[in-house]
């Protein structure tokens, strides 16, 4: 004859060893939830730039701050009757050294357009915000 206290007791163990492991579980996804809200949230990259205004070209110069993806970039052009933008997929800007970021020591060129009268203002800007505003000058 078999006791039967002795069959229950393997049972209650793995009973036991799933509640801690549910317990585990639970307590991992609250500490993961509580945890998500002190993550740093994205920011706006911070650029010192520096603009030469010279005979055929406007070129850009990084002088300092974040890199960002060239791809990113817009370069517009402008005043309050004419507006132009320029942009890599279009192939106007060209980056130097030619990579895939815009970061230290790096410059965007582009050729500047022939109806330019001087009170133009150029702006270098992401999707999400405008890194450089400067005054063209003849």
């Amino acid at each position: 004859m078999s006791n039967r206290k002795d069959a229950d007791g393997g049972v209650s163990e793995v009973v036991g060893e799933m509640l801690m492991i549910a317990l585990v579980i639970v307590l991992l996804s609250v500490f993961s939830a509580a945890l998500y809200n002190f993550l740093p949230t994205d920011r706006d990259p911070s650029i010192s730039v520096m603009m030469s205004n010279e005979r055929q070209n406007i070129t850009l110069w990084h002088k300092g701050g974040d890199w960002v993806k060239f791809e990113d970039l817009t370069l517009t052009i402008g005043n309050e009757t004419n507006r132009i933008s320029f942009s890599r997929k279009n192939g106007d800007l060209i980056l130097v050294p030619d990579k895939t970021v815009f970061d230290l020591g790096s410059n965007i060129t582009v050729r500047k357009p022939a109806y330019l009268k001087g009170d133009e203002t150029v702006k270098l800007v992401t999707p999400y915000t405008v890194i450089y505003t400067g005054k063209v000058s003849l």
